[in-house]
């Protein structure tokens, strides 16, 4: 009887699959899908048979799969290595397979199966896998130096590993792998970002003579003046206390450029900085002076913007000549920046602008006219500059009916479909990831079609850009809930292309999008936030509703214009860096032109999430049928201290 249910599982698990249309019969099946994936995770083993006939029933339906993915967890101790096999290759390169084995992994190192467990490891599937994986080999092979050197990978890592690690890091150690420098250099990787409850456990595994490198990588870490207090860099391992000093000081760049350049000056002369560390060092301190509109940035800039220079110190060196209304200079940055620079959008326009403003015989308008047939933020400066309406240059995506039926018949697509009609996004998304990596550019635009079609939006923006075909305006600017952002908006005096063009920067409109912060929603909202404007205490679910989260993130905006007197510009940093902090940034004196002061932002997120949403709002309004003359209005637009109305 325990053969015939064995064989009974096995052979139901592994059977086809076929696709029925949707409609009223598709949300049928989405019912009983709902109903029998509830029974397969609460019905004892012993009762699974009981319901085959149901399941069969829903062959047709795409989600089955997943069904037999439960069955086959539930089951999995019963089954044997042949059918867990088959369906590893039913399912291979898709999130079911890799789920399963997993399970199976689990169940095999569980079992201490050890060669049946390195048959069926594949590589990405985690750090305890890997662990597991590389453990077995070791205990195994006649060659270790080949896997030990696979540990190293892992042991070097600023973050704790899991404790199925320990046996292979235990067999690593005693090898006589876990040298000084290798310790030394695990602390550097958790000082500058790491899990720094692992200090402890680290400084024990140094030789006593070593342990006051931690210590000096704590005090440097709480603060960086640390650099400044010389008697505690003895010297006796120099290498080890220099890697401390240029951590210290970038740190202390950024924060107190002043004392940066003291301790810089002391320790140059002590230290032998790589060429490398020296160019960084420079960069820190240049911009850092840059931003705090230190008299003493040009100096500092001459000696950061050298060939090998990073990008920032150039983009820097032409924001801080920009602030100082030295065209002539700004010419010269761009003119000494490599040729790929030069060509950058953010260079040909302010080479124009210069140009412009010194009144060369050689006019901007070339310039401008070349820039202004391009749909961003500075070709629709251009546009503005030139007197002329921005250029959205759309031309739709085509794909031939053939392929997209083709397409939309693929399994894991009707699987992402189903799982996105659920409102399963984060499964919908991984069985998305899954699919595009095995497929050609031409299938991939397509897939992005059909999301687009279903109005699933973040994947099919997601799939335009990574695609590379950006034409398709109307589709990579979807009118997602318009009608709920025009309700909102006209009932808050807020214009509802701006909170379009935030949602879409924000999420692209995943409507369960979470930030590593905690910002949730369709616009990004931290709970905080939400609980101060409307005066109530609102539960993270109910941020996940796009309605409920678009009526917050629109009140939201009617608190900043109320705040910065509807200055587009200002509003839109404040969304994203905070409004006190974007009123520090306002210049301290004078007025300043308010495309020189975007690129003056400190913050470089913040100074890109302005030039986009500027770009964004003008292509909404477009799109909404709003007359706008938005960008003829910032081409104009100053700012001051004491003025943020529009001219």
């Amino acid at each position: 009887m325990r053969f015939v249910l064995l064989f009974t599982l096995m052979s139901w698990i592994l059977s086809p699959l076929s696709f029925a249309e949707d409609g009223k019969q598709r949300e049928q099946q989405r019912a009983q899908f709902l109903s029998l994936e509830k029974q397969l995770n609460t019905l004892p083993v012993s009762k699974l048979p009981a319901i085959h006939k149901d399941i069969e029933d829903l062959a047709n339906y795409p989600l089955v799969p997943y069904l037999k993915l439960r069955l086959a967890e539930r089951t999995l101790s019963n089954l044997t290595a042949a059918t867990v096999d088959e369906f590893l290759a039913r399912y291979a390169g898709t999130p079911l397979a890799t789920h399963l084995r997993k399970r199976w992994l689990d169940l095999l190192s569980k079992r201490q199966k050890q060669a049946a467990f390195i048959e069926a490891y594949q590589p990405g599937l985690g750090t305890k896998y890997t662990c597991q994986y590389l453990h077995y080999q070791l205990q195994e092979s006649d060659a270790p130096d080949y896997w030990f050197e696979q540990v190293d990978a892992l042991w070097l890592s600023g973050q704790s590993r899991p404790d199925e690690c320990d046996p292979v890091f235990k067999q690593w150690q005693q090898a006589g792998h876990m040298t000084t420098d290798k310790v030394l250099g695990r602390i550097e990787k958790v000082i500058r970002g790491g899990d720094r409850n692992l200090l402890g456990y680290l400084q024990r595994r140094l030789p006593a003579s070593h342990h006051y490198l931690v210590d000096l990588w704590r005090q440097t870490r709480r603060s960086s003046s640390t650099v400044l207090n010389y008697s505690l860099f003895p010297g006796k391992y120099p290498e080890q206390e220099k890697a401390v000093l240029y951590y210290g000081l970038i740190r202390l760049a950024w924060q107190t450029p002043a004392k940066a350049i003291k301790a810089f000056q002391y320790w140059q002369g002590k230290i032998a900085f790589s060429e490398a560390q020296t160019r960084q060092i420079y960069r820190a301190i240049a911009i850092s002076l840059v931003i705090e509109g230190d008299d003493n940035a040009d100096q500092w800039l001459a000696k950061a913007n050298v060939p090998d220079a990073e990008e920032d110190v150039r983009h820097w060196h032409l924001a801080y000549m920009l602030r100082q209304s030295d065209w002539q200079q700004a010419l010269e940055v761009i003119q000494t920046a490599p040729e790929d620079e030069q060509r950058q959008d953010a260079f040909r326009y302010w080479r124009a602008r210069g140009l412009g403003e010194l009144e060369a015989a050689q006019g901007p308008q070339q310039l401008y006219g070349e820039l202004a047939k391009e749909r961003h933020y500075y070709g629709f400066l251009a546009s503005a500059r030139l007197q002329q309406p921005p250029e959205l240059a759309d031309k739709p995506l085509e794909m031939s009916d053939y392929t997209l039926a083709r397409m939309s018949t693929v399994p894991a697509v009707q699987r992402a479909y189903e799982l996105f009609k659920l409102g399963r996004y984060v499964e919908a998304r991984r069985e998305w990831y899954y699919l595009n990596r095995r497929l050609t550019t031409e299938e991939k635009r397509a897939v992005t079609l059909l999301a687009s079609d279903w109005g699933w939006h973040d994947q099919a923006i997601i799939g335009f850009a990574q695609t590379g075909y950006f034409n398709d305006v109307r589709r990579r600017f979807p009118m997602a809930f318009a009608e709920e952002f025009q309700q909102q908006a006209s009932q808050h005096e807020v214009d509802p292309a701006l909170a379009m063009a935030i949602a879409r920067r924000e999420s692209s409109f995943m409507v369960d999008a979470v930030s590593p912060a905690g910002a949730r929603g369709l616009m990004q909202l931290m709970p905080g936030t939400v609980n101060y404007i409307s005066n109530q205490r609102v539960g993270y679910r109910t941020l996940l509703e796009p309605e409920q989260n678009l009526e917050f993130g629109i009140q939201y905006l009617k608190y900043l214009n109320d705040k910065l007197n509807h200055n587009p510009v200002l509003v839109s940093a404040s969304y994203n860096a905070g409004w006190q902090r974007v009123m520090e940034w306002l210049p301290t004196s004078g007025e300043q032109s308010l495309d020189v002061w975007i690129e003056n932002i400190p913050y470089r997120e913040t100074r890109h999430y302005v030039k986009a949403v500027m770009a964004y709002r003008y292509i909404y309004q477009v799109q909404l049928g709003q007359p706008s003359h938005l960008f003829d209005t910032l081409s104009r637009m100053k700012l001051s201290a004491d003025s943020l109305t529009l001219p």
